[in-house]
């Protein structure tokens, strides 16, 4: 058993990238290999980890157990980091309020796919959102529960993405933990892609406009490849205002703004729970233990 390979979960959110991050990285599959990072497909890993965790039903994997997990990712590649991502790491959206609480399991939850590999370094990532669009996003997507049902009467403003991360890290001690917030996800994204690789700033990726693709048309994503292609030298940091200014200037109207239409959801309190949450957003960036992605 290599206890040496790092073992990499990003855990969404859910309604985040929509598992872009996988497609993002494979399109630079050799760059991969070159350097040590496994990232399959989620079919490749989602189901046999289910079927591990449900076999073990919280009890440590034995030796043989890990090595069979593992080489059924691995196979005969070399490796040094595996990506696995799966935005149900942490609990299924649908019951993500169970209790009363936002994330309750989410400790729980990631424990069990940290201790698949116990002697193994291992890190978590998680891309945030805003509650006041992710709520809506996450109750649109299901149809099993009325609005009421799904947020069992949790008081929004108490919604906290930190309380959720501390809960990893305590269930989880030595993890560290990585964070961005999807909002600035199409600027910082190739940050985010090179980040889950562990590759320098340097290091150009095919799929960093990914993001940006789904949000300007393609004439002016094209415009944004040719300004960038035709200037080579640009520091990261220029390269970032330049994805800032052309997003400002070509965003698609109907891909920015978000309608929402739930039951007691008012302009003021979208307001305020976007306060609460740049608020807990600056809190984040000051925990122990966890790294901020940010513009």
């Amino acid at each position: 058993m290599n206890t040496d390979i790092s073992i990499i979960y990003h855990l969404g959110a859910p309604f985040t990238d929509d598992d872009q991050l996988t497609w993002s990285l494979r399109q630079d599959n050799q760059l991969m290999i070159d350097n040590g990072v496994l990232i399959r497909r989620p079919k490749e890993y989602r189901i046999a980890i289910k079927a591990l965790l449900d076999k073990l039903r919280g009890t440590a994997p034995s030796v043989a157990d890990q090595e069979k997990l593992l080489q059924s990712i691995i196979r005969k590649q070399d490796v040094r980091r595996i990506i696995m991502s799966d935005p149900t790491f942490m609990g299924s959206p649908v019951w993500m309020f169970f209790g009363g609480d936002f994330y309750p399991n989410a400790g729980k939850n990631t424990a069990a796919i940290r201790n698949l590999f116990p002697q193994n370094p291992c890190e978590f990532y998680l891309g945030i959102s805003n509650p006041a669009s992710f709520v809506p996003t996450a109750f649109k997507d299901q149809t099993k529960r009325r609005y009421e049902q799904f947020v069992e009467g949790v008081d929004l403003s108490k919604l906290r993405w930190s309380e959720v991360i501390h809960s990893i890290q305590r269930a989880n001690p030595g993890c560290p933990v990585t964070v961005w917030c999807n909002e600035d996800t199409p600027i910082i994204w190739p940050k985010v892609l090179r980040s889950f690789a562990g590759l320098g700033p340097d290091v150009r990726l095919k799929g960093e406009l990914d993001i940006l693709r789904g949000l300007m048309s393609d004439d002016n994503v094209e415009l944004l490849i040719k300004y960038l292609a035709e200037r080579p030298d640009l520091s990261e940091k220029q390269r970032q205002q330049i994805r800032m200014i052309f997003l400002e200037r070509f965003a698609l109207e109907e891909a920015v703004e978000d309608e929402i239409d739930l039951p007691g959801w008012t302009e003021q309190l979208v307001d305020h729970l976007t306060d609460i949450y740049e608020d807990d957003v600056a809190h984040i960036q000051q925990m122990p233990g966890v790294t901020l992605i940010s513009l």
